[in-house]
């Protein structure tokens, strides 16, 4: 009888499902919305291949030595980026190699799921936080597929999700051919989740969204929008906002975030990125402009020497002390704090039946309209109005806060 990792610490990778030859796996979403992996008994030949490749029963060896921190800012992408724009520098040179690129990208159906790009005009695809659990699908069969014929690959996701390629892979890392980013994760909710919010937000204004963000790209700012036929951008504040409240409060993540073994500086990843939150406030002074975002890059294999000549051709890439680069990132020293609340806020998200201003009142989000949080609107909304956003943020950032 197979025994994969138990609802507790399976992190929904998928290296199962890609490993198991007679397609007796499949990934199938729990009652929270979870990908969970399922057991065709009538297909399964209990061939063990699937235990043999899951990172939580057989962990990767993780080996990092000479790690070195970088500050990124992109010349090109930095304004239609949620960040510098690491991602899109380094992505742009694989691909200029001929390379292949794998990330996470939302389709017009606001689902999230891991696809390839050949060509740079896609990228804007993978570009932009998606504070959902990616669905890996295939991608770990499509990316040896790419590595057997001879191309260069990349692969983006969070480093549950480069531990399962890796796990796939039987533990090679293919180096010269595989390069791999590991974000620096706070905790993914499910995508079954998201829908639900999603509805709720429909029900809230009778009308479908066509179109949702997470962040703004051209700043460090997280100013969710969504978009309806024939409509603008609209802000979310208050209980419509509820989703990305949650998440920052870390109320409706999987359980296995709440220990997950990765957020520590041994990384998975060649390559670990992030924002780069208080860059110049520990350590020695950072000239450049931080208000549009900058990006925090760690090298853990020692790939950036070889590559430094091409990034630096369309980025700023500075060398920065690893002590500052984990300084204010709490995710890089341990994982997120399980919340007393997390089985009731994941619970209602997940019921049609109740109302954002609900879910949000009961989980202690933002529900309603105060004196403090009136000012505050009404200072940000004249500072968009009037387009001093970069300004008021490179003076709260050197005030040292957030």
């Amino acid at each position: 009888m197979i025994q994969l990792a138990d609802r507790i610490h399976c992190t929904g990778c998928s290296a199962c499902a890609n490993s198991c030859m007679h397609q007796a796996i499949q990934m199938q979403p729990d009652d929270e919305g979870f990908l969970q992996p399922t057991i065709n008994k009538d297909k399964c030949v209990e061939c063990g291949l699937c235990i043999k490749r899951c990172p939580v029963l057989n962990p990767i060896n993780i080996e990092v030595s000479k790690q070195k921190a970088y500050a990124l800012i992109s010349y090109k992408y930095r304004a239609v980026s949620s960040s510098g724009g690491a991602f899109s520098v380094i992505a742009e040179y694989v691909l200029q190699q001929g390379g292949v690129v794998f990330g996470a990208s939302m389709n017009n159906a606001q689902c999230v799921k891991h696809i390839a790009i050949e060509q740079e005009e896609k990228l804007s695809l993978l570009r932009g936080s998606k504070y959902v659990q990616s669905d890996i699908g295939n991608s770990y069969k499509e990316v040896k597929n790419y590595i057997s014929a001879g191309r260069l690959v990349l692969f983006t996701g969070t480093p549950c999700q480069v531990a399962g390629l890796y796990a796939y892979l039987a533990g090679k890392r293919h180096e010269g051919q595989l390069i791999t980013i590991d974000l620096v994760c706070h905790g993914i909710p499910s995508q079954g989740a998201f829908d639900a919010y999603l509805k709720k937000i429909n029900r809230l204004y009778d009308r479908h969204i066509e179109d949702f963000r997470f962040r703004k790209l051209d700043s460090w700012s997280i100013v969710p929008t969504i978009k309806f036929a024939k409509s603008k951008w609209k802000v979310l504040n208050l209980w419509e906002n509820a989703y990305i409240d949650a998440f920052f409060k870390g109320i409706t993540f999987r359980e296995s975030c709440f220990r997950c073994n990765y957020c520590n500086t041994q990384r998975i990843g060649t390559i670990t990125i992030a924002d780069f939150w208080g860059i110049g406030r520990h350590g020695k002074r950072f000239k450049k402009n931080v208000a549009c975002g900058v990006s925090l890059v760690i090298d853990n294999q020692n790939i950036i020497p070889a590559i430094h000549s091409r990034l630096t051709q369309h980025a700023h890439l500075e060398i920065r002390d690893m002590e500052e680069a984990i300084s204010e990132q709490t995710n890089l020293k341990a994982p997120t704090p399980r919340a007393a609340i997390r089985d009731k806020a994941v619970k209602m998200l997940m019921d049609p039946d109740i109302p954002l201003k609900d879910f949000a009142q009961n989980c202690g989000l933002q529900w309603k309209v105060t004196p403090k949080y009136l000012t505050i609107k009404i200072i940000k909304d004249l500072i968009y109005t009037f387009k001093l956003y970069n300004v008021y943020k490179t003076i709260i950032y050197k005030l040292g806060k957030s």
